[in-house]
């Protein structure tokens, strides 16, 4: 269709706002409350626009375009009406420095004068600078306003993390509100009351922690005025430089702008430009970027162990030492532990000195833990070939989704995001899980499961499935007879007390499952941790194949993918995590070289331990070494993450103190001892050469790459799918007199390298800290616990400590914890691991 805008001809393709092509043609209209990311609103009213044979003056934000249509954006009329519009918006708003006559003349004060309580003009606000309301204020020439100012004197809300909330600088355009709503799915706040009494609120009053606010900072980033700010740059002023990179703080690969001053960071927000996360991030990505860096835990310069005390060094004197004693051991009596926070490169060396160096093929990492490692051992044992490719806007597409094991709302917020979009589109969601999650309001259906018991949940599905399916014309797939026969050997009478699911829900399930073409199934951490979970892997993919269903493995660390594809293409004779710690107990490994996270070695029997890491731990204790690595602001290289997309990072600021990229340090140190395959400059050598050497990177084009094309790792699935006959066992847990609770773990995710993100940050301690244990309120109230006592719970295993905090939609007998490879020894589920 032809629209004609201030006379100028403009061809438009689709359903789009005046607004919108407006600004495609980089024609100015005015507006505060239209967001990109957010439904048209038309509340402020100052995109109205003139179009010929439409009566008034329609908001361009809400006024889709119609072939055909003359439209006006500046005519003198238009002008006089926004400037008594926005006169009337700073009536209720500070605006004696927005109309001040000499405001050019105050800069050189404002980075004092803002060190303020409360605001009362913009010298004293930490918006200052970067404010959408000074912009229009400044666009429409306002010098004056005629209107009486009124002052709505509200208290400054100041209780909850990361932002302060001053209604006073609110302009009631509802942004806020929206996206909550709209595109986060909490809907912790709102409008209250009406009129001129009219405010944004919670209900009650009550703090955001108490609102069901995910602390995501989108009501921040989408806030025209300073009415919501983040408190960790609110003295800081402007900065003086921006930088983009990618976060490493989970599997999803957000693209972030890195604000900078003077070499530090600022603050950290989401990147509208990001191919993954499209301007939204979670409250790690957003917030506590800056604390990880910039850690008063960091390691700083290289380490020693002179006279039975760690002691500073210099490069050449730490790489001299640990090359010369790694001399001393190799093969079997080494091992090397490696972090699947690394970027590529890096892991990619480790691997690679652990194989030419160490002589070992003892290489692990908490990969080992992940949904995706449980995922592939399944198919190994089957003989499956697993197609693992996928884009996150596929789970958007979904008409049905099934999620087990993860509350993907805290975990993996960016897929929880499209789960919404399908959700809100019409899409059905089941959710199974031990306690009722943030996001169970949303679904069609909540099995709450027991612990462990999740093998019969999905095999009873199948069964019920099985049974309907005979009656529809569904192709038949390789193996569904011997599948068929191993359901028959399922005890149907005891699936319901096991469980703890009724009959009349898992029909319910199986008839919404039965009833899409289009579903998605979404697993984590509380599928696979089990014993038998590749088991429970099995079963669900079955059941993925009666719904003709697509499986999502969810990840868990941000290069998680990479360090499956980097390993599949090495031995696997080698001893795995577990069994490197139990080796190290044993004494039957000596050396140990330690790049990523692990427990408290306490019982550790080795003769040379070295730490590579970026933060201060316990294993200091036991270090012959400490090497300082950078963290992912202070180098370079790629990630892979959980769609399998290729993520170039770049670096932000040069590093802290002596720390060096973890790909410099071994590649030091094994030239150190005599390797001359490791004079890399840069991680574009290493990447060229993981190219030519792992199989998966194979279709790499390092020229695209550079470019920031959209790059997906190789995978080939040739065979055929096929059912996997069930393999019965005692597949769940069994109470008793002296252990009378279960207990189901969460992977947290709120690490970086070895540092505890809720032990460092007051503000997550808040929302969620690793330290808690959580406890029925019938329990609770039965052993006489408190919110925030410390409490200690055991198993034959071990013990660990933490602090009780009561969840009211948790069943009788059942706790819950976080396990954290990395956490204080007092406080580590790992405790319970005899080994470790």
């Amino acid at each position: 269709m032809i629209i004609i805008i201030d006379g100028k001809k403009i061809e438009v393709e689709g359903k789009r706002t005046v607004l919108e092509v407006a600004r495609e043609k980089d024609i100015f209209i005015p507006s505060l409350c239209d967001h990109p990311q957010l439904t048209p609103f038309g509340g402020c009213r100052l995109c109205i626009v003139e179009i010929k044979e439409k009566r008034g003056y329609p908001p361009s934000c809400s006024t889709y375009v119609e072939n055909g249509m003359e439209i006006k954006t500046k005519t003198p009329r238009l002008q006089e009406l926004r400037r008594e519009i926005l006169e009337l918006i700073l009536s209720e708003h500070p605006n004696a420095c927005l109309i001040c006559s000499e405001k050019e003349n105050c800069d050189e004060y404002k980075s004092t004068i803002r060190k303020v309580g409360e605001v009362t003009g913009c010298v004293l606000c930490s918006n200052n600078g970067r404010c959408e309301l000074q912009d229009v204020v400044e666009t429409l020439k306002i010098d004056k306003v005629k209107f009486p100012s009124v002052y709505r004197d509200l208290d400054v809300k100041k209780g909850d993390p990361f932002f302060d909330r001053d209604y006073n600088l609110c302009i009631l355009c509802g942004r806020c509100v929206r996206v909550c709503q709209e595109v986060r799915g909490a809907s912790a706040v709102s409008f209250v009351y009406r009129g001129s009494e009219a405010v944004v609120g919670t209900v009650f009053d009550l703090p955001l922690l108490e609102s069901g606010c995910q602390f995501c900072g989108a009501c921040v980033d989408v806030c025209p005025t300073g009415s919501l700010t983040e408190r960790g740059i609110r003295y800081e002023g402007l900065p003086d430089e921006r930088a983009k990179t990618i976060c490493p703080l989970c599997s999803i690969g957000c693209e972030l702008k890195i604000d900078l001053k003077r070499q530090k960071i600022l603050s950290s927000k989401p990147s509208d430009e990001g191919a993954v996360n499209e301007g939204q991030a979670c409250v790690k990505g957003r917030f506590l970027i800056k604390d990880v860096v910039h850690s008063p835990r960091r390691i700083l310069k290289p380490l020693i162990r002179v006279n039975k005390k760690l002691e500073e060094v210099s490069w050449e004197g730490a790489l001299d030492f640990v090359a010369q004693k790694l001399k001393k051991f190799k093969g079997k009596k080494t091992a090397l532990i490696a972090s699947p926070q690394v970027s590529c490169e890096e892991y990619f060396l480790l691997h690679k000195f652990a194989s030419e160096e160490l002589k070992t093929e003892n290489v692990d990492s908490s990969y080992r833990f992940s949904p995706l490692a449980v995922f592939d051992k399944m198919a190994k044992e089957n003989g499956l070939e697993l197609g693992l490719n996928f884009e996150i806007k596929d789970i958007s597409r979904a008409k049905t989704l099934f999620l087990i094991g993860e509350d993907i709302s805290k975990s993996h917020p960016i897929i929880w995001l499209e789960v919404l979009k399908a959700v809100k589109g019409g899409a059905k969601l089941i959710v199974a899980s031990p306690e009722e999650l943030s996001l169970s309001r949303y679904s069609a259906l909540w099995l709450q499961i027991k612990p462990g018991t999740e093998f019969y949940l999905l095999s009873f599905l199948s069964k019920l499935f099985l049974q309907k399916e005979q009656e529809a014309d569904h192709p038949r797939i390789e193996g569904l007879d011997s599948f068929e026969d191993s359901l028959d050997k399922l005890d149907l009478a005891n699936v319901f007390e096991m469980t703890g699911i009724t009959r009349e829900e898992l029909k319910e399930a199986s008839e919404l499952l039965l009833d899409t073409e289009n579903a998605a199934f979404l697993f984590g951490m509380g599928l696979t941790q089990h014993s038998w979970g590749s088991r429970n892997v099995a079963a669900l993919w079955n059941l993925a194949l009666q719904a003709q269903a697509q499986l999502f493995p969810l990840g868990l660390e941000n290069n998680l993918r990479g360090v499956f594809e980097i390993g599949r293409n090495s031995s696997d004779k080698g001893l795995n995590l577990n069994q490197i710690f139990q080796a190290a107990s044993s004494g039957e490994l000596k050396a140990l070289y330690l790049a990523g996270p692990a427990p408290y070695l306490k019982k550790a029997n080795l003769e040379l331990l070295v730490i590579q890491d970026s933060f201060v731990n316990e294993n200091f204790e036991f270090a012959d070494a400490v090497l300082p690595a950078s963290t992912f602001a202070e180098t370079e290289g790629t990630f892979i993450n959980g769609e399998g997309r290729l993520q170039k990072f770049n670096k932000v600021i040069d590093p802290l103190g002596e720390a060096k990229p973890d790909w410099w340090i071994i590649s030091q140190l094994a030239r150190r001892m005599g390797n001359k395959g490791f004079h890399f400059k840069n991680p574009s050598d290493i990447t060229k050469e993981m190219i030519k050497i792992v199989p998966s990177f194979s279709n790499i084009s390092y020229a695209e790459l550079e470019k920031g094309q959209k790059i997906f790792i190789q995978e080939e699935t040739k065979k055929e799918r096929s059912f996997i006959p069930l393999k019965y066992s005692d597949s769940h847990y069994k109470k008793s007199k002296e252990y009378p609770f279960l207990m189901f773990l969460d992977y947290s995710l709120d690490y970086y390298r070895s540092l505890s993100l809720s032990q460092e940050s007051r503000g997550l301690k808040a929302i969620r800290d690793s330290r808690w244990i959580k406890v029925s309120l019938e329990d609770a109230e039965e052993l006489n616990l408190k919110e925030g006592e410390n409490i200690a719970v055991e198993s034959s295993s071990g013990k660990f400590k933490g602090f009780v905090k009561i969840v009211k939609s948790l069943p009788k007998g059942i706790l819950g914890a976080s396990f954290l490879l990395s956490e204080d020894s007092d406080f580590s589920v790992s405790g319970l691991i005899p080994s470790v």
